[in-house]
């Protein structure tokens, strides 16, 4: 499908074509204008290019997606992270990562991605501002983020730690168990430490509950640094479906039995 280009957007679509952004910003819009001589309002040039399909809607307010000549109308890219990359084009500086499943994605060890982006964000940011197409669980990760499909990522074992630390913020257990085996071959011990340092003993006890079998190595460290001194809950507190002696688990919550998963390492 033909998109029109009319005299008076000719300079704002070559200047983009000559960037090719993968989203475009009201801010780097005005600059553009600015730079180009166009007088037009920024919101009028952008309800313009939105019509003619050269910009398209990311769920972000003020933040587009730039559908470039070479795309035979107006097609999207479908990058499952475009939710993400347009809040953090809204919100540069904001620390916000990819976890659990979509975290797993990120570094290759989940099949699939999920249609709700699952991310991180430090304890007490404001999460209203994010869109309906991120879901958010509080976490403030020690490791340093990766960088994956034009996105941060938490570490792998920062990826573990939220779990254990907000078990109930996991959407479904039943999927984790198809990549948690693969995340949990790709944990160091320096690494795990470092992110369970400043952790409660709580969500110690859980991670070592849960890597007893995976990575009884590191369960082991878990143990011999943090040993469980009382009762701790896996999930919220109400009838267990199974208690573990060793680690004095309550679980709750996991639809598998941790010790019967085999090792990975």
């Amino acid at each position: 499908m033909a998109r029109s280009i009319s005299p008076s957007m000719a300079s704002v679509l070559e200047r983009l074509e000559l960037d090719r952004p993968e989203v475009v910003t009201t801010t780097a819009l005005a600059a553009i204008l600015d730079q180009t001589n166009v007088a037009t309002p920024t919101r009028v040039v952008a309800d313009r290019l939105r019509k003619s399909g050269w910009l398209l809607a990311t769920g972000q307010r003020g933040v587009w997606e730039f559908i470039p000549a070479e795309t035979a109308g107006t097609y999207s890219r479908r990058d499952p992270v475009m939710p993400l990359k347009a809040y953090l084009a809204a919100h540069p500086g904001s620390r916000v990562a990819l976890t659990f499943q979509a975290g797993a994605w990120a570094h290759g060890l989940a099949d699939r991605i999920p249609s709700r982006l699952e991310v991180a964000l430090p304890t007490g940011a404001v999460s209203r501002r994010l869109p309906e197409s991120l879901a958010a669980a509080p976490f403030t990760a020690v490791l340093p983020e990766t960088e994956s499909h034009g996105v941060p990522a938490l570490a792998a074992e920062s990826i573990l730690v939220h779990m254990t630390l907000r078990p109930n913020a996991v959407r479904s257990w039943d999927s984790a168990l198809e990549w948690l085996p693969d995340l949990a071959s790709q944990l160091s011990w320096d690494h795990l430490a470092e992110e369970l340092g400043p952790r409660p003993p709580t969500a110690k006890i859980r991670t070592g509950y849960l890597l007893q079998s995976l990575r009884p190595d590191l369960a082991r460290q878990i143990e011999a640094s943090s040993p469980a001194t009382s009762r701790t809950w896996f999930g919220r507190r109400g009838q267990a479906l199974r208690h573990d002696a060793r680690w004095r688990m309550a679980d709750t919550l996991l639809p598998f039995d941790p010790s019967g998963l085999g090792a990975v390492a």
